[in-house]
């Protein structure tokens, strides 16, 4: 069973359900691989972490078992994602998109116990909520040879401010926000959202 893991801390946006809500409707209708999604809130998070470091509970020793797959809540499923469900390695995020040599975390795949070190080295760090980079710097600097998505599934991962000026790239599967807009600020985005 495939865990599909969303994090919702404090109502993302102030429409954190919308955006809950629209992701797992592209997800089931992208996605034929047997899944379970967890939708985390500040109710399953312990204390002690801001914004984008909550991700960091993810990776919390014992919190998941079995395959694990995490999307931001603004992204958008724009095509099948069953190739990427049955991604079987330890641990892949995806390239930055203005920086590909750096990593992001805006999606991750893992299997549960394999990624731990990212909780336990940022606990006993004291739980820092500063990287230059943020979470995904972090994860990053703990993993550096992760996998990465737009190698291991080429054109399939786009990034909506530097791939989709001229619409979705035909192919594009996962289609990541990162600022503004977001996927609610556009129109023609709502088929898929």
């Amino acid at each position: 069973m495939l865990n599909i893991i969303l994090v919702n801390a404090h109502n993302y946006l102030g429409r954190g359900d919308e955006y809950v809500a629209k992701l797992k409707q592209g997800i089931t209708r992208n996605l034929t691989v047997n899944h379970t999604f967890y939708v985390l809130t500040e109710q399953d998070l312990p204390e002690g972490a801001t914004g984008w470091w909550n991700k960091l509970f993810l990776f919390q020793p014992g919190r998941f078992t079995g395959r694990c797959l995490f999307f931001d809540l603004d992204t958008v499923i724009t095509g099948n994602l069953d190739d990427i469900a049955a991604y079987d390695g330890e641990f892949a995020m995806v390239d930055d998109w203005f920086h590909p040599h750096l990593a992001t975390s805006s999606v991750m795949a893992w299997e549960a116990g394999k990624a731990d070190q990212i909780y336990t080295s940022w606990e006993a760090a004291g739980k820092p909520q500063f990287h230059p980079r943020g979470d995904g710097g972090w994860i990053e600097q703990i993993l550096p040879h992760a996998d990465r998505f737009q190698k291991l599934f080429p054109g399939q991962f786009v990034s909506f401010k530097a791939s989709c000026g001229n619409g979705v790239p035909e192919g594009a599967r996962v289609v990541a926000f990162h600022g503004l807009p977001r996927p609610h600020h556009l129109s023609d985005l709502m088929n898929h959202w």
